[in-house]
C-alpha cells in the first residue's frame, strides 16, 4: 500500500479489477457476459460490446499511435484490460448510458447519490472523486467526468448536471486526448442556454 485508507487519494485501476472479480463471483457469469446482459441489453445500448479481436464488428474504428507518423496500434488483447476497460461503444450509446444513469434505470437514486458524492479524506480535504466519476467544479460549474485509454484509443465524457448537458469525445489515436475539446464543447453548449 502507498498510504493508509483515508489518508490520500490516488486513482488506479486495481479497484475496478477487484470489482470485476466480485461481479463474477456474485453472478456466476464472466464479467463480459454480465456487462452485455445487465447493462447493454437492459438499456438498449445496441452498438456497444466487450472488445474482441476475433469478431468482425461492423463499423469498428481502427486504433493508431503517432510514432513519427501514424502507425497501427499495438495488438494487445482486450482481456488485458478486463473490467478496467475493453468496452467498445459509440457516442449515441454513450448518451443512452448517461440517460440511464441520470434516470436511475440501472441503479437506485440512493446509489446514484453515493456515486456522485465528493468524498473526503481523514483531514477533511475533498478527493474530487465519487464511485467511478471525477466530481469537479470548473469555472463555478459542477461537472461529472471520466476518461478512458486503451492502446490506440482515448475517450472522455463530461456531464454538467445543473444544465443536463452531456458531451462525449472518442478518439481512435492515443496521440491526442479528447479531454480539452470535450470540456470546451460542454461549456459552449452551456453558454447557449444562458
Amino acid at each position: 500500500m502507498d498510504f493508509l485508507p483515508g489518508e490520500k487519494f490516488k486513482y488506479n485501476n486495481s479497484g475496478y479489477v477487484i470489482l470485476g472479480y466480485i461481479i463474477e463471483k456474485v453472478t456466476g457469469h464472466p464479467y463480459a457476459n454480465f456487462v452485455e446482459e445487465q447493462i447493454f441489453k437492459k438499456i438498449g445500448m445496441t452498438s456497444s460490446q466487450y472488445g474482441s479481436h476475433r469478431e468482425a464488428i461492423k463499423n469498428r474504428a481502427s486504433g493508431y499511435h503517432n510514432k513519427n507518423g501514424y502507425v497501427n496500434r499495438r495488438q494487445v488483447s482486450y482481456s488485458f484490460a478486463y473490467s478496467t476497460g475493453a468496452l467498445m461503444s459509440t457516442v449515441n450509446d454513450m448518451f443512452t448510458w448517461q440517460e440511464a444513469i441520470k434516470n436511475n434505470l440501472l441503479i437506485s437514486k440512493k446509489t446514484t447519490d453515493k456515486a456522485f458524492s465528493n468524498y473526503t479524506l481523514n483531514n477533511g480535504e475533498h478527493i474530487n472523486y465519487g464511485y467511478g466519476w471525477h466530481i469537479k467544479e470548473r469555472n463555478g460549474i459542477s461537472t461529472r467526468e471520466h476518461g478512458g485509454h486503451f492502446f490506440g484509443f482515448k475517450s472522455m465524457g463530461v456531464y454538467l448536471p445543473d444544465y443536463d448537458i452531456y458531451v462525449v469525445g472518442l478518439n481512435n489515436c492515443d496521440c491526442n486526448s479528447p479531454t480539452k475539446i470535450t470540456r470546451e464543447i460542454a461549456e459552449l453548449a452551456m453558454k447557449t442556454l444562458n
